[in-house]
């Protein structure tokens, strides 16, 4: 007599990340129960730990390959792939695409029609320039590309800069003063909701990130109420009027009375590790059911929780390798669900003065708790790095 066969598990359904970092996605798609798989610059060692991974150094059009093989599944993206529409147009044409398509993306990122959009008594736009007519240079105008990811090439607009800029490449922008945050949102069917909002830290000294370099974020923002009507009203009208899809952000400069629309990011951001710790749901799985499904979460109850998350990216202020000894300290922990550092690089990985070297992530019942540990954790990691001799 033949023995029944027992039934089998089905294969964690396949999701292909890629962009500039995959790492934070990848994670968040594992502890959805996707099986990912994943391309970026980096190929840090934690990421290659949790799925297979492709380095890619002909960013961005070399990601095409791995999109054109033979992995099941569909894709998505996350940083700054938003900038490169046409490429994102080719890979939804060869795999399913979870996310904003090339269409949404031309548009989206076009600050004139989000302004459009979005602005009314209590939501503005920086002015823009084309041109360097009449704009003063006294640092109150900024230089921004058109092509932006991570507050990179950003600078200020002084006497002490070039004469001449490309406007076809870069734009200028007034400055605004007010504390530097983002909002996060899930997008379906014409509207949206808000997961949260953080702070985000830029240039900032401590964590030894360049002028204008993003370096972290800290969330649960506490909001208050005309301040989340405001950023409710902001995702609920780029969702209607874009067609947005899945998990999207808003980078934004929140003043005394008024919100200030800074750039959309169509995609899996930054923050979103740093609102998923405190909400505990994974954010790939919440993005993948908003862009196949059409549904949208209900996560008011977790936006007044009093927990707290940050993270800090940590740029290197000199030219050196990553240290063995602090390879050996912090490996152990990189298997974590949710884990304390990360985009770690092998021992011995060349690092460059100014460039981002790892990621330190914390969480506490309350913000001084979260920032205590993060910065006790840097300043202990900078502490190995600056041991380091300069190449």
């Amino acid at each position: 007599m033949a023995m029944p066969r027992l039934p089998t598990n089905p294969a964690p359904e396949v999701l292909t990340i890629v962009g500039a970092s995959a790492r934070a996605a990848a994670q968040s798609a594992r502890r959805a129960g996707f099986s990912p798989s994943a391309a970026d610059l980096f190929a840090d060692v934690d990421l290659r730990r949790i799925c297979s991974v492709e380095r890619v150094k002909d960013y961005p059009h070399g990601l095409a390959r791995l999109c054109a093989g033979s992995q099941p599944g569909g894709w998505m993206y996350t940083g700054a792939l938003e900038n490169y529409p046409e490429l994102v147009g080719r890979l939804a044409e060869i795999r399913p695409l979870f996310g904003n398509g090339a269409e949404v993306l031309r548009t989206v990122r076009d600050l004139d029609q989000v302004a459009s959009v979005v602005t009314d008594e209590r939501v503005g736009v920086p002015a823009r320039a084309q041109s360097a007519a009449g704009i003063p240079r006294d640092g109150s105008w900024l230089v921004k590309p058109h092509r932006s990811a991570g507050g990179a090439n950003i600078r200020l607009w002084t006497k002490r800069r070039a004469p001449e800029i490309s406007f076809d490449r870069c734009y200028l922008q007034e400055r605004v003063s007010g504390l530097s945050c983002s909002a996060v949102y899930v997008g379906a069917a014409g509207t949206a909701v808000m997961l949260g909002a953080t702070e985000q830290w830029v240039g900032t000294d401590w964590t030894g990130a360049p002028a204008f370099a993003y370096a972290g974020s800290m969330g649960p923002l506490a909001l208050e109420p005309w301040q989340r009507d405001a950023l409710t009203r902001i995702g609920e009208r780029l969702a209607s009027e874009f067609r947005l899809v899945g998990l999207f952000g808003v980078d934004f400069i929140l003043s005394r009375e008024q919100v200030w629309v800074l750039e959309v990011n169509p995609r899996y951001t930054a923050s979103v590790e740093v609102l998923e710790r405190v909400l505990g749901t994974p954010a790939i799985a919440l993005h993948v059911a908003a862009c196949r499904e059409g549904a949208l979460p209900g996560l008011a109850a977790f936006q007044e929780s009093g927990e707290c998350a940050a993270k800090i990216v940590l740029y290197a202020r000199r030219d050196g390798t990553f240290p063995t000894a602090l390879f050996e300290s912090i490996e152990p922990h990189l298997s974590a669900a949710w884990p304390r550092y990360a985009d770690v690089p092998a021992p011995g990985a060349e690092i460059r003065a100014g460039r981002p070297v790892m990621t330190l992530l914390s969480g506490g019942q309350n913000a001084h708790d979260a920032m205590s540990t993060l910065r006790a954790e840097t300043l202990q990691v900078s502490a190995a790095l600056e041991s380091v001799a300069s190449e």
